[in-house]
């Protein structure tokens, strides 16, 4: 992955890259080991408020920033682009055009795409001067140096171009497998191909078009969630009968969760449910102690009860519509 960097980026001696990520994100692994083993130098922040890192990016010189699409719309919304950048970096989530149309005159902005598993990013596009998707989006580009991918059908077999499948990986970047005690898990590797779970299609010029998850799996401030473990963790806080987690997106094409609860009727009198103030505060303060940050809904609706289906599945549709509804009960005051 080091050589694949060098050779679509070219940075070198004199070059500045912003190691901004923890160590425990595989974007640290692009800002370390790229930089360092290219002969480029790191500059370690001493803050992660957007402001005066933009600041520290310019007193110091960064040419290089690898970052979240919520990193490149707030420097688009603001239109802070440091100096000597040469290269903004996207990855961890879709990037919408409305994210960068400021400032992609500015600096080439460069949408990637790659699963862990496959070391970093499996592909790369650089979306400055390009028109975006029907949906406002941009391509995830071509394969790495080293790398390939293919569209594949549910019986593994490569479909058409423009015809929707799963995105297959290979090359060396593919990891061995999981390990542990993981071997329903380790289905997703075979003969140094990954399957990513993700669908996509590739477009007729050859770069590749990201669409989501096979599974409910969301994209949350860069961060992989699955609603389910968030809503076993709401069902077991005090107070809360059923509970369902949806997403919804932001006018910024970020993702962000929703919960959706019925309590439990109040001990004192079965027809008067727990005050939805309280009850959505005492959640927050269990969650938190069982969740990090990113997997806490950001808002949530207080329901008599769960829409179903005929057959008895809650009705994600229904819920849809209902977070639609402006008069639905809501709070959205506490932002994460």
């Amino acid at each position: 992955y080091v050589r694949a960097f060098h050779h679509e980026f070219h940075n070198g001696p004199g070059d500045i890259m912003l190691q901004g990520s923890v160590c425990t994100f595989d974007i640290f692994v692009e800002e370390v080991f790229t930089t360092l083993l290219n002969g480029a130098a790191l500059a370690i922040p001493h803050t992660d408020e957007f402001h005066a890192r933009m600041q520290y990016c310019e007193d110091h010189g960064i040419t290089f920033i690898s970052g979240f699409p919520w990193l490149v719309a707030q420097m688009n919304s603001e239109k802070l682009v440091p100096s000597r950048l040469r290269i903004l970096i996207s990855g961890g989530d879709t990037l919408h055009h409305s994210q960068m149309d400021t400032i992609a005159d500015r600096v080439p902005v460069y949408n990637t795409y790659g699963p862990s598993e496959t070391t970093v990013c499996a592909s790369y596009y650089c979306a400055s001067g390009k028109q975006p998707l029907a949906d406002g989006s941009h391509p995830i580009g071509r394969p790495v140096l080293g790398a390939s991918m293919e569209i594949l059908d549910e019986a593994g077999n490569p479909v058409p171009t423009g015809t929707t499948g799963e995105i297959c990986i290979y090359g060396n970047g593919v990891s061995a497998g999981y390990i542990g005690d993981h071997a329903r898990e380790n289905l997703a590797f075979d003969h140094n191909m990954y399957h990513s779970g993700d669908l996509g299609y590739q477009l007729p010029d050859g770069n590749f078009v990201f669409l989501g998850r096979k599974d409910r799996q969301v994209m949350v401030y860069g961060k992989r969630v699955e609603p389910e473990e968030v809503e076993s963790v709401m069902e077991k806080c005090p107070g809360v009968q059923e509970a369902v987690v949806t997403t919804w997106m932001d006018p910024e094409g970020s993702s962000h969760l929703h919960g959706w609860i019925v309590p439990e009727p109040d001990p004192e009198n079965e027809q008067i449910p727990v005050a939805e103030r309280d009850l959505t505060e005492r959640l927050k303060s269990c969650l938190s102690r069982h969740l990090t940050p990113f997997m806490i809904p950001e808002s949530f609706t207080v329901l008599a009860s769960l829409p179903r289906t005929a057959n008895g599945k809650v009705d994600k549709e229904a819920l849809d519509a209902l977070g639609d509804d402006k008069d639905t009960i809501q709070d959205r005051e506490d932002g994460q």
